[in-house]
């Protein structure tokens, strides 16, 4: 007798899919617009419906009440169904009067995400990558009342940090763009070489690009091939000069939006500390210079690059990023009509540690403003409110 073969959800098309996942939500919808408010008989209802409209209209009279739920999971896996956390709007004014910051009617320039502790930093990763695809929205929205008529808006180019948070954020992003027929091109660039473990390259920015191999419209890339970070000025000129790098520091002005997270001082997950370590343990630098650092006042770094509560810490760190933007260049971004710069403030994506000091810099000292937009949970909201109140 021959095997039957098994059914799997994995077996059906994307179209199949996405047709049940539109359908059940929409017969969920109008159940509830109703009045109608069963619970499991609700869903059950709206299963047997779409069962019954696939027996119909398809001919699958195999894919009953029961297998209509698996077929949501299929979705998830194929990124079909996209969750967005909540808001915590009330929470986001209060951190913009406790810092003095400029009103404006765009409500997105500080979002607090309310979302578990547990998954706060993976929530805050995925809504900042929705962010920065309502600011592609917008740079084009920009060019067209800007271009002649008929004429075809350019590409928008984003700068991609280094860092876990940020892949997260280039994961999420291209997951996005993938099912967005109309998102106009993009053009990637890497802010900076971002790897040295060799046990960690995902979190370089340039391996964020093979997430968009296969989105449409095609994505371009700007790669940057350098050493993470250099000793001296001397070579760091020298590096920006060679072949390899120079093209992309020459195409940095093309940036419209920038990617970046922070990381706290002293922090083990952080990049720089790992690579300082790295030197400490070669026997490159000394044991003392983390000391150098906090007697300088170290409170964090953006992108390799760290600062105190008064500004960029530029003499005490030993090393100096290869990186396109330095933090006032940042600043001065932020400060640019037309341009952003996103800033995810989440807790650490590999441990959940907050990063509450680090952020308190870039938030209360205008010098050190290098965002346009801020992006973090409610647990660093309410403790960074907390600590304004208390002064």
């Amino acid at each position: 007798m021959a095997r039957t073969r098994r059914w799997h959800p994995g077996q059906e098309s994307d179209e199949l899919i996405f047709a049940v996942c539109d359908r059940f939500l929409n017969q969920m919808g109008s159940s509830f617009n109703s009045g109608g408010n069963g619970g499991d008989k609700e869903r059950k209802g709206a299963a047997a419906a779409v069962a019954e409209w696939l027996k119909e209209k398809c001919g699958r009279d195999d894919l009953t009440r029961e297998r209509i739920y698996p077929l949501f999971w299929e979705a998830v896996r194929r990124n079909f169904l996209f969750l967005q956390p909540p808001r915590e709007r009330r929470l986001a004014e209060r951190l913009a009067e406790r810092f003095n910051l400029t009103p404006t009617e765009d409500d997105s320039v500080i979002q607090v995400v309310n979302a578990h502790a547990d998954d706060a930093a993976r929530h805050v990763t995925s809504a900042t990558a929705d962010l920065v695809l309502d600011l592609v929205d917008r740079v084009i929205e920009r060019r067209r009342a800007e271009a002649p008529k008929g004429e075809s808006p350019a590409s928008v180019h984003i700068g991609m940090g280094a860092g876990f948070a940020t892949m997260m954020v280039a994961k999420r992003l291209a997951e996005r763009v993938r099912s967005d027929l109309d998102c106009p091109p993009l053009v990637l660039h890497a802010l900076s070489a971002g790897g040295f473990l060799v046990n960690e390259p995902q979190k370089a920015p340039v391996t964020y690009f093979s997430y968009f191999e296969d989105t449409l419209p095609k994505v371009e890339y700007v790669a940057l091939f350098a050493e993470t970070v250099v000793s001296l000025k001397e070579d760091y000129e020298r590096i920006k000069k060679s072949p390899g790098v120079r093209r992309s520091f020459e195409r940095r002005r093309e940036i419209d939006i920038v990617v970046t997270s922070l990381a706290s001082a002293h922090h083990e997950h952080g990049l720089l500390v790992k690579f300082l370590t790295h030197l400490v343990e070669e026997e490159v630098l000394k044991d003392d210079v983390f000391k150098q650092m906090d007697d300088a006042g170290w409170m964090g770094d953006v992108q390799f690059r760290p600062y105190t509560k008064s500004g960029p810490l530029i003499e005490e760190c030993p090393v100096r990023a290869v990186t396109l933007f330095e933090l006032d260049e940042l600043v001065e971004l932020a400060r640019t009509d037309g341009k952003y710069v996103v800033l995810l403030a989440g807790p650490c994506g590999e441990c959940g540690a907050p990063k509450v000091e680090a952020l308190r810099p870039l938030v209360a000292n205008p010098d050190l403003r290098l965002w346009t937009h801020l992006v973090t949970d409610t647990k660093t909201a309410q403790a960074l409110a907390a600590q304004a109140d208390d002064e």
